[in-house]
């Protein structure tokens, strides 16, 4: 979850340091802290934003190594003495750590016999002292970093100092992402490009269990047999990872108004010609699957639902979807042919991570993942990937990555039956994007004005408006802090409509032909009970008094064609009561911890 940086070389450290921290926040922003070599090891650190350790820093230092670090609390509470660097006993060696250590225990127990102390509450603490211990009795950082490899479980990515070698850099990564950025002159490290993209645009994606160094003009990475090997760079333009605002006021605003754009983008990638454009293998194996199954965690897992209702609909082949980390403890993979599909907008999910581990110990299982990172971890472990192509999404509540997954779902599901009409109704869900965008905006802010102090709010629908719903319950949930439900509109009466109260605020999505009838009928029971109702519905569909009308569309695509409007509601919601919209609290972007 936490975000790293580091440099060995560069001209401006301290720029590079705080800029990319800043940059970094959506991995984390507990606490951030920088570490760099002069005459000795010299650490910054505090509770809060990159923003308040911009202000502690001092405004100019020379140095030729630089680490920093924003962070997502998991071992030892949002502090001080928590933050990282860390320091080891002797104040020698100080590291940056992103991952859990998984038997961080075992090994204080053991360094506390040893004589060591500790200070913080965190595992990242029991790794610098371990380092230590390793190096004072080898005085060889590769040989001390073999021995702490082969001693850690868990995940972890690693950037560290050694006071005896002030001309070179460190890492060792397993399970959570690190890149190298190679530089003229100079060579940067970080949890993700968008950092370094400032500076170079050659980048190496380290594998589990790579170690090494970096210098100022080499990069020596050895493999988890201890070899020595060259991984070659990958070239990626600014652009598509770029951080810029453009004007916009917050990253969430931006990103749900660039849904439109992402799928435009999407059809022109995967539909050219006439012609679907994925894999021809993939194709086979999903044809010749007798179940698929589909596995995510939050706004993934509700894109899951969509794609494996489209699925079975569209393609008459069976699914099941599943919650990673539940799955995980119990897996089973149905079907005597089955195919697995994984999503994950990072593809550094670490619960997904698990469970492609155990699929992967089960024979011919082929596997595709749905991310909009390349070069990820879990991209690395599976037998296809198809990218979403959506641009980086910044904003910790996803949104235009939603839309993108479900979109290309669709089209995916368009190609194994080589419909051309999947393509004209994504096409036809572009329109009724934009003309939310354009003209559903202010009564959207209004139902957010009417909402807002309310503790409790419901989502209703049936079929895919529930699971719009459900994506619409968690983005209000996590940008807003309303306690927010979503129901099947069939579920109230077994159980749920006790907690219908006096002005209680029920949004209904009715879009479905086959359903709408019956939703009604909801709409009237919740009513009846004293709920304020506001109804989103498509023009063929709607009644008078519905709060929001939009044109008609397949209603399958609900996940694409109005989407945003439960997009720009949580954002309203969140604006009006002064929270941080782009980053909530005890939130990270990348879920790189179980």
């Amino acid at each position: 979850m936490c975000g790293i940086v580091g440099a060995v070389g560069i001209n401006n450290p301290r720029d590079y340091a705080i800029e990319g921290l800043k940059m970094l926040e959506y991995r984390g922003y507990d606490s951030a802290g920088i570490g760099f070599l002069s005459d000795k090891i010299n650490i910054f650190k505090d509770i809060g934003s990159p923003n308040h350790l911009d202000d502690i820093l001092p405004s100019s230092f020379e140095t030729e190594l630089i680490i920093g670090h924003t962070r997502w609390a998991t071992h030892g509470t949002p502090s001080k003495i928590n933050s990282h660097p860390h320091l080891s006993c002797n104040r020698k060696i100080a590291l940056v750590h992103n991952g859990v250590i998984d038997n961080a225990n075992e090994l204080r127990t053991f360094l506390l016999s040893q004589g060591y102390k500790f200070y913080s509450d965190t595992d990242t603490e029991v790794v610098v002292n371990l380092l230590e211990y390793f190096y004072l009795s080898s005085k060889d950082m590769h040989t001390s970093l073999t021995l702490l490899k082969d001693q850690l479980e868990g995940s972890y990515a690693l950037a560290i100092i050694n006071e005896d070698y002030p001309d070179s850099l460190f890492m060792l990564k397993k399970g959570s992402p690190l890149m190298i950025g190679k530089g003229k002159g100079f060579n940067l490290i970080a949890s993700d490009a968008s950092p370094m993209a400032k500076y170079t645009n050659e980048f190496i994606d380290l594998e589990d269990y790579d170690f090494g160094y970096i210098s100022k003009k080499e990069i020596r990475i050895f493999d988890k047999n201890n070899n020595l090997v060259d991984r070659k760079p990958i070239v990626k333009d600014a652009e598509s990872i770029s951080h810029d605002l453009k004007g916009y006021p917050h990253y969430m605003l931006k990103e749900i108004e660039e849904i439109d754009e992402v799928v435009k983008r999407a059809i022109s990638i995967y539909h050219e010609d006439n012609q679907y454009q994925f894999d021809s293998k993939l194709l086979k194996d999903l044809r010749e699957a007798d179940h698929v199954m589909f596995i995510g965690c939050g706004t993934s897992y509700h894109a899951s639902l969509v794609g494996g209702r489209i699925f079975e609909i569209c393609n008459n082949i069976p699914t099941t979807e599943y919650i990673a980390s539940e799955w995980a403890f119990h897996p089973v993979i149905p079907g005597k042919k089955p195919f697995v599909i994984l999503i994950s907008q990072s593809g550094e999910t670490a619960d997904l991570i698990h469970c492609l581990k155990i699929i992967k110990e089960k024979n011919n299982v082929p596997t595709l993942l749905i991310t909009n990172t390349p070069g990820s971890t879990l991209s690395r472990g599976v037998t296809y990937t198809v990218l979403l192509h959506a641009g980086v999404e910044v904003s910790v509540a996803s949104t235009k990555a939603y839309a993108a997954q479900v979109a290309l779902l669709a089209l995916l599901s368009g190609a194994l039956s080589k419909n051309e009409k999947m393509v004209v109704d994504l096409k036809d869900t572009i329109d009724v994007i934009d003309s939310i965008k354009n003209n559903l905006k202010q009564p959207i802010e209004q139902i957010a004005e009417e909402i807002k102090d309310h503790d409790n709010v419901f989502f209703l629908g049936r079929s895919f408006d529930y699971f719009l719903s459900l994506e619409a319950s968690l983005k209000l949930k996590e940008i807003s802090y309303i306690h927010s439900e979503a129901y099947p509109g069939g579920e109230l009466k077994h159980g749920p409509i006790a907690l219908i109260s006096e002005g209680l605020p029920v949004i209904v999505f009715i879009t479905d032909p086959t359903t709408a009838s019956s939703m009604r009928s909801n709409i009237e029971e919740v009513k009846s009970r004293g709920a304020k109702v506001y109804v989103v519905a498509t023009k063929s569909l709607s009644k008078k008094g519905d709060a929001l009308i939009v044109d008609d569309y397949a209603h399958f695509l609900s996940g694409v064609a109005i989407s945003s409007i439960a997009f720009y509601l949580a954002y309203f919601v969140s604006l009006k009561k002064g929270y941080n919209v782009d980053k909530p609290r005890n939130l990270a972007k990348s879920v790189t911890v179980e």
